[in-house]
């Protein structure tokens, strides 16, 4: 039995936590935030022990591994000290904020000999690491387009933050698009406001095109959700010269969902798929992530090349992040 310790006890690490309890080789142990009412709170609700610091987590011998869930800053600083501890650690998106945290985690990683591994949970569903495998294998032939699109209207309240729909949404098809295509040529990107009374973005878009000639279609909105037959809430489909793919978060639905896109077990289930590969599949049987510390660097380049296209109006080469 694996003993999990959560730096952080914020929403996602809700998240994680209920997904960890249907893991049958893994348990939660112990938790750590800065303010004590929270992580205490939070340990009585998932039967975990509320540590008085993160290095006394850490310094516990039944910790095996380490769920980096804090806010986005801190993820290297206690990444690289859970590893130096002797634990493993699966970390949140962001992962890091600029090439230097990066670096840090590489070389920490090879340093400690413990497993970084980047919280990229989309990709580890098996209906995409199926298109993944076949667009691998030449069965869908020479891949021609990819689509990644979600529509989800969210609150007013997330449209204070700027820039959230490129950087806390638009994330997740930067790093599927990686996992399915690899590295674009040169990014192109547009942003609007419509919803967000605000005025900030709430709708991006962003083409990557690459050195075959393929193009990849990311879209975001955080502004409408789709009410048509078939919604694209979250909707991924690859074509190519002999087939396609899709994979679509409107395939099993619970009277409680609303309707008619959103469904909250695709979404609670990417927590459970992203641990058991980190638990199973790394720890377990020594294999490597489907989405390194390397495609999170590129997810972040990608984006910093759209931030960039989007202000400039122009088509920016795709450039990765030094290592």
């Amino acid at each position: 039995m694996k003993g999990i310790g959560f730096i952080g006890t914020g929403n996602v690490a809700e998240r994680h936590a209920e997904a960890l309890r249907q893991a049958r080789d893994a348990r939660l142990v112990a938790v750590w935030s800065p303010t004590e009412a929270k992580r205490r709170g939070f340990a009585e609700r998932h039967g975990a022990e509320a540590m008085e610091s993160a290095e006394a987590l850490y310094a516990r011998p039944d910790i095996d591994a380490v769920f980096v869930l804090a806010a986005a800053e801190a993820h290297v600083d206690e990444a690289c000290r859970a590893m130096d501890a002797g634990k493993h650690v699966l970390v949140e998106k962001p992962v890091a904020l600029d090439d230097a945290g990066f670096q840090r985690l590489r070389k920490t990683s090879a340093r400690t000999g413990r497993i970084c591994m980047p919280s990229h949970n989309y990709v580890y569903a098996p209906d995409i690491r199926r298109l993944g495998h076949h667009a691998g294998t030449g069965f869908l032939g020479r891949i021609h387009s990819l689509w990644i699109l979600c529509n989800q209207r969210q609150s007013q309240s997330l449209g204070e933050i700027p820039g959230i729909v490129l950087n806390d949404m638009m994330v997740h098809p930067a790093y599927q698009s990686l996992f399915l295509l690899g590295r674009p040529r040169d990014v192109s990107a547009v942003a609007s406001n419509v919803y967000f009374e605000s005025g900030n973005d709430d709708q991006v878009g962003l083409t990557l095109t690459y050195a075959d000639g393929q193009i990849a279609t990311l879209w975001a909105s955080w502004a409408t959700e789709d009410t048509a037959r078939d919604p694209w809430t979250v909707t991924v489909k690859l074509l190519g010269s002999k087939g396609a793919g899709i994979s679509a978060w409107d395939e099993l639905k619970n009277n409680d969902e609303p309707e008619p896109g959103w469904d909250d077990a695709a979404y609670w289930d990417s927590f459970l798929w992203v641990q058991k590969w980190f638990l199973e599949e790394c720890l377990g049987r020594g294999r490597a992530p489907l989405s390194s510390l390397d495609d999170a660097s590129d997810a972040l380049a990608i984006l910093k090349a759209a931030r960039t296209s989007i202000d400039t109006g122009r088509r920016v080469p795709f450039e990765p992040l030094p290592f």
